[in-house]
Parts: structure tokens; C-alpha cells; sequence
């Protein structure tokens, strides 16, 4: 695997939002030198923990997480759209 950064989220994913720009603009405030200033967020690996049955979108794609975690391996997907079908409680560690 090549150079990657890592970063996280937990807390309320709002129903409808994407959530690749809000982890851009928090990466973008943890690391004031990023590339994100001048670049889009492509996440490349992704591990999500929320309760079993949780709906929600990667790429406009729908998904049903069967138990309460979920991942997707390094470089299967370029991750450009995040966005969950209710309000959920979740966990997310992705890389970039």
C-alpha cells in the first residue's frame, strides 16, 4: 500500500448529507498544510461500525450493513459519497 493518511469520524451522521466534505473540511482543519486545500477527498479504504440494518449510499450505491460493521479494502473503491438514509450513530476510520 502506498502513503495514506488516516482519519476518523463518530457521531451523528445526519439522514441525506454527504459526509466526504465534512471529513475534508475536519481534515483540512487538522492538517492545515493538506492537499485537500487544492484537492477533492477520495477515500480510498473505509471501516464503518453502526447498528445492523443501517441503510446508506457509497457512490450512489445503496447499502445494508447486515451486522454493525462494515469495510471496504484499499483501492476496490474511489469513495466520493457518503450519505446515510436516516439519522445514525456511527464509527468511521477511512483512509485517504
Amino acid at each position: 500500500m502506498g502513503d495514506a493518511t488516516i482519519g476518523s469520524f463518530f457521531g451523528m451522521a445526519k439522514a441525506g448529507v454527504n459526509l466526504i466534505p465534512i471529513f475534508r473540511e475536519n481534515e483540512i482543519k487538522k492538517h492545515a498544510d493538506s492537499f485537500l486545500k487544492i484537492s477533492n477527498l477520495i477515500i480510498k479504504k473505509i471501516a464503518i461500525a453502526a447498528p445492523s440494518g443501517t441503510m446508506f449510499q457509497l457512490n450512489g450505491s445503496d447499502f445494508l450493513m447486515p451486522a454493525n460493521a462494515f469495510e471496504i479494502g484499499y483501492g476496490i473503491i474511489n469513495i466520493k459519497e457518503l450519505i446515510f438514509k436516516q439519522d445514525t450513530n456511527v464509527t468511521i476510520t477511512y483512509f485517504y
